[in-house]
């Protein structure tokens, strides 16, 4: 499962440079290597992010026009089974296992992969009222690549990007198991042309065996902030260590809310939007 994760890398330069293909990776036969087409408003909006939940606004990176693209989507597809007039359902995550063939991911899964950048995400272990999250991150350093799938909005003209995804778990690697039996399934740096289908890794078979979990070693833990779990506070304080005995003071309980997007669309405050329920997956 995730159902938070942050991306603080410090600038919009910095994360394109690390989303960019490696030396000779990515680069298409007889041409010049692909850079990344990013919108210009995404570079300007951007920021810090250490408490991303579900409905927030966050750059995904897809293939366009033959060629790596960075664009604003908002997170959660909308459920088939949400309905008019009550807050609507998203789905957050979707489990690998099935998504390929599951009537609301495959068509996705076929045509609309897509790469999430984070730098780490939270799980939870401890009785409701006293959750204590652990932030996982790379035990390397650097960038998290998360598989995920996008869909077009509803609808776009409401404000919201025209874009929607979501993330893919999987069963939880060495690292993550002692807190939860899912992980985000995590991409290497040499699979993200093949998951968003560039060049010669279009085969959605190929794609596919990339849904596995991380190898052990991959991500380092560590108890942060009981204030992670509400999803107002958004700082880096957020990840500052926690002493054992200090890692379980009695704080309120993750809840579906609003929260605030990572683009201020609107060049000013803006509520909060409600993420309705999120699934557990």
């Amino acid at each position: 499962m995730c159902a938070r994760f942050t991306l603080a890398v410090p600038d919009f330069a910095t994360l394109l440079a690390m989303l960019e293909p490696a030396s000779g990776a990515g680069r298409a036969r007889g041409g010049p290597a692909r850079s990344i087409a990013a919108d210009p408003e995404i570079a300007v909006r951007f920021r810090p992010r250490f408490n991303i939940a579900p409905a927030t606004v966050h750059p995904v990176l897809r293939a366009r026009d033959g060629r790596r693209a960075l664009v604003a989507a908002t997170w959660g597809f909308v459920a088939r089974f949400a309905r008019d007039g009550a807050g609507p359902s998203l789905l957050a995550n979707a489990r690998a296992e099935s998504a390929r063939a599951k009537p609301t991911f495959r068509e996705a899964f076929a045509a609309r992969r897509c790469v999430v950048p984070a730098d780490g995400f939270y799980e939870w272990t401890g009785p409701k009222g006293a959750r204590r999250p652990t932030w996982f991150h790379p035990a390397e350093g650097g960038l998290l690549r998360l598989a995920g799938l996008y869909q077009p909005a509803k609808d776009p003209g409401a404000g919201e990007p025209d874009v929607r995804f979501t993330i893919l778990t999987t069963e939880a690697n060495a690292d993550v198991a002692p807190i939860h039996d899912r992980m985000p399934v995590l991409l290497g740096p040499g699979d993200v042309d093949l998951w968003l289908g560039l060049g010669d890794g279009a085969d959605a078979d190929r794609a596919e065996a990339l849904l596995r979990p991380a190898p052990r070693g991959a991500l380092a833990a560590r108890a942060v902030s009981p204030r992670v779990n509400s999803v107002a506070h958004d700082d880096p304080a957020l990840l500052q260590e926690l002493a054992a005995e200090a890692a379980a003071p009695r704080a309120a309980a993750p809840k579906a809310g609003g929260t605030l997007p990572l683009f201020d669309l609107d060049g000013g405050a803006r509520p909060a939007v409600p993420s309705g329920r999120t699934s557990r997956r």
